[in-house]
């Protein structure tokens, strides 16, 4: 076991504040430095405003400055009581949200494998935070200018100077936990105050009580993402570039970019963005991340004249696309519009795009009225009069003038889209009737080919594809299709070939790898096929794991441990963001998680691993994966596969009968182990158990059920997910596979995917070919987690696939 005592974990940030004075200086007000310049070069071509503005402020430090001698020691008194007592208040709240269940310094480390407390209210949280801060801020706002200028911000710079780093690590082991406590006070009151643009207070109570506190970056973060004026973007230009914390520089810089394209200030913009982030042509597919970056970059620079048809280029495929649009790519599309670009053919081409489809009713009705009123107008009126059955196309539609044949031919598209044999029975009346082009054609033999190549039909509409779809007709997402019909009727001839024609990228999926070798065995290509084969076993994956076992070779566990010689908190004693995290996390503040990702994303292996195996130890589940999400080291199988809550799935395992590693399988696939999880679809917990499915459970075991807050509970999840697991197993012969996709996809769709004509077809056949891209991912990797659980619990390398479910006939 290479558990560690956590014991000393509030001397572990005691500690951690010491490592800390050598690298934050206790100097919070850097980056407002900068801003001073960017204003003092704006007093230049604005003397009355500088004046007036430097004359309010040196009023206002001059009032502070006479308070405070005659009232500071009772106004400082009232405001530390009213800190503490609102801090206090605060601090008795425990949370189970969405990341981990939260613990405080002094708690016990002990693993977290029983219920958790119910988690607490987001509102309440905020609330107290803001009671806190409103409680010292509202009698010194009216002491201390809200607005702060250079001048001021250079006093208290100076004020403080680098008097932090004269703090001996001696200091800090002295530090009694109330000063520790009343300096988390203060960073909440400080935080508040700058997030509700009470700047002078935020500084005020950096420079007087929080010297040295790890946080201080945070605090810069606030001054610098809320409020934001003109004046602040050197200073956050500073941050940005310095990239202490790479995570709030990105988030920084993705506030200031939508604030200057809102004052549509694009040479600043421009500015911020930088070099253009990469070749957007060399992509075939650009994530959502991608898209937001290149639209940003062609927003900033397009109306400073440098870039020009690639905008447009790009502008265009955004507005085209159907799917979910970055918002960041909303500026663009209206750029394009202010410079005429964005023409009534370009919405009518999208129009029609979103006409054909099944589930753009709203999108096709919205660009319909805008179309009704140009030059398109009685076309797209002739065309939605059919949109609701477009199969009526014959009777309304009479001729073949070039606005009748239009019509028709959408018309016919939906058709072919929405009820593919009906069409295809009327197809020949079509092209007699309405003669369309070649070009129309294709696009209608596109529309057949995606239907017939699904699951639903026969091989007899396959070959129908085969003989009719051109060759030009063939892209990437129906030679997919075509593969998967190909393996599914054992046209093993016709995968050989096919996988060599899938782009290079899909080509090298370990999946269309197994494929090509599996296709070479069934071929006789024995040696080639042992090579493919062999290659694909390294893999650790369904279908990796699924040729070692055919092979009869060790599966690729590829398992990293951590060093058993590590050392907590002392192998993690200078590292900044792990000090910053235990901070934020102690202050049960949800932005520990963006700390979290700055030590797994950017720290040494080995301290990352040492957070890993603490949030291991002490129950936090969740960022043990997300620890092993955002650094990408996969083979880090203990943080990957947690076994959390391991009692209770223990207990639930042996009284449903379900093996163990299925359920932690089902649950790291459901949920990633988050108890507090609810999905959009309004599954719940660990299991991800529907309200529905949990009522018809308690109804037929006589169990007592109130709703699905019931469910947030880990043992009350895990009885009903893994009593629900047992029902599909009962239902479908024991048979892992096919309960995993009726976990998913519905009990009823699995006597649908049932074959009946006679060809055998093994796990891997099934699997393959499952219709839902989302289950078909779902079932591999419930069972591929099943495998590695499995390892992790007994030390027993298994089998990916048993007996029973090897000789299946799916």
């Amino acid at each position: 076991m290479l558990r560690k005592s956590l014991a000393f974990k509030f001397k572990a940030m005691v500690m951690s504040f010491a490592c800390l004075i050598f690298v934050s200086a206790g100097i919070p007000f850097d980056e407002a430095v900068a801003a001073s310049s960017a204003q003092k070069s704006s007093q230049s071509t604005s003397k009355k405003s500088a004046a007036k503005n430097t004359s309010a402020n040196k009023s206002a430090a001059s009032k502070s400055a006479a308070k405070k001698s005659s009232s500071k020691n009772t106004a400082a008194k009232k405001s530390s009581a009213n800190k503490s007592a609102a801090s206090k208040s605060a601090a008795k709240k425990t949370a189970a949200k969405k990341a981990p269940a939260k613990k405080t310094a002094a708690k016990s480390a002990a693993p977290k494998n029983t219920a958790s407390t119910a988690p607490a209210s987001s509102a309440a949280k905020a609330a107290a935070k803001t009671a806190a801060a409103a409680a010292a801020g509202a009698a010194a706002s009216t002491a201390i200018a809200s607005t702060v200028d250079p001048s001021m911000i250079e006093k208290l710079r100076a004020s403080m100077g680098d008097g932090a780093k004269e703090m001996s690590m001696d200091f800090f082991e002295s530090v009694p936990k109330s000063r520790i406590s009343k300096m988390r006070d203060a960073y909440i009151q400080a935080e508040n105050a700058f997030k509700r643009g009470d700047e002078a207070l935020g500084f005020e109570i950096q420079r007087e009580q929080l010297k040295g506190y790890p946080l201080n970056i945070w605090l810069n973060y606030y001054y610098l993402a809320y409020n934001i004026r003109d004046e602040k973007f050197e200073a956050a230009m500073q941050f940005i570039e310095r990239n202490e914390q790479a995570e709030l520089s990105e988030m920084l810089k993705d506030r200031y970019a939508r604030y200057l394209s809102e004052n549509k200030d694009y040479q600043r913009l421009s500015r911020l963005v930088g070099d253009k982030p990469f070749d957007e042509t060399a992509l075939t597919t650009l994530s959502h991340n991608q898209k937001s970056q290149i639209c940003r970059y062609y927003e900033a620079n397009w109306p400073l004249n440098r870039v020009t048809g690639d905008a447009v280029h790009f502008a265009t495929r955004m507005y085209l696309e159907l799917g979910n649009r970055p918002a960041a790519c909303n500026a663009l599309i209206v750029q394009m519009d202010a410079r005429g670009y964005l023409t009534d053919a370009l919405r009518l081409k999208r129009y029609e795009s979103a006409y054909v489809q099944r589930y753009y009713q709203e999108t096709t009705e919205s660009l319909a009225r805008v179309l009704n009123t140009t030059s398109f107008g009685k076309r797209v009126e002739a065309q939605m009069a059919l949109y609701s059955n477009p199969s009526e196309l014959f009777s309304k539609v009479e001729g073949n003038s070039e606005q009748e044949h239009r019509t028709a031919v959408l018309a016919f598209k939906r058709y072919a889209n929405l009820w593919p044999e009906q069409a295809r029975s009327d197809f020949d009346r079509f092209i007699k009737k309405y003669k369309p082009s070649n070009a129309e054609l294709v696009d209608i033999y596109q529309i057949f080919a995606s239907s017939f190549l699904g699951r639903a039909f026969e091989l007899s509409d396959v070959e129908w594809v085969d003989r009719n779809l051109p060759a030009v007709a063939w892209n990437t997402r129906l030679k997919e299709q075509r593969l998967r019909r190909a393996i599914y009727f054992a046209q093993w001839q016709n995968v050989y070939v096919l996988i060599d024609h899938l782009p290079e990228d899909l080509r090298n999926a370990v999946n269309w790898r197994y494929w090509k070798g599996r296709a070479a065995h069934e071929l006789g290509k024995s040696a080639e096929a042992d090579t493919i084969l062999s290659e694909v076993a390294r893999d650790r994956s369904f279908f990796g794991f699924y040729a070692a076992q055919t092979l009869k070779k060790d599966y690729a566990f590829n398992y990293a441990r951590i060093s058993p010689d590590y050392s907590y908190p002392m192998d993690i004693a200078s590292n900044k963001a792990a000090i910053r995290f235990m901070e934020l996390h102690a202050l049960d503040d949800d932005n520990a998680i963006y700390e979290w990702r700055e030590i797994a994303r950017r720290s040494p292996e080995h301290e990352a691993m040492v957070m890993a195996q603490w949030a291991l130890n002490s129950g936090n589940f969740r960022y043990a994966i997300d620890y092993v999400i955002s650094s990408e080291n996969w083979n880090a199988l203990d943080y990957r596969f947690p076994l959390a809550f391991r009692g209770i799935f223990e207990q639930y395992a042996k009284q449903s009968n379900v093996p163990l590693s299925f359920l932690y399988g089902i649950s790291r696939q459901e949920s990633m182990l988050n108890h507090s999880i609810k999905s959009w679809a309004g599954a719940v917990g660990l299991m991800q158990v529907m309200p529905g499915t949990a009522k018809d459970i308690a109804r037929r075991e006589n169990w007592k059920f109130s709703g699905a807050s019931d469910l947030l509970d880990p043992e009350t999840n895990v009885r009903f997910g893994s009593t629900y697991a047992r029902w599909m197993l009962d239902r479908f012969d024991n048979n892992r596979i096919l309960a995993a996709a009726a976990y998913n996809a519905g009990p009823g769709r699995i006597p649908q995917w049932k074959s009946t004509d006679g060809i055998f077809r093994d796990t891997a056949m099934y699997v393959e070919t499952i219709p839902f891209e989302e289950t078909r991912k779902y079932v591999q990797n419930v069972i591929l987690y099943d495998a590695i659980y499995n390892y992790l619990l007994t030390g027993d390398k298994g089998s990916l696939i048993r007996p029973n479910e090897m000789s299946y006939v799916y």
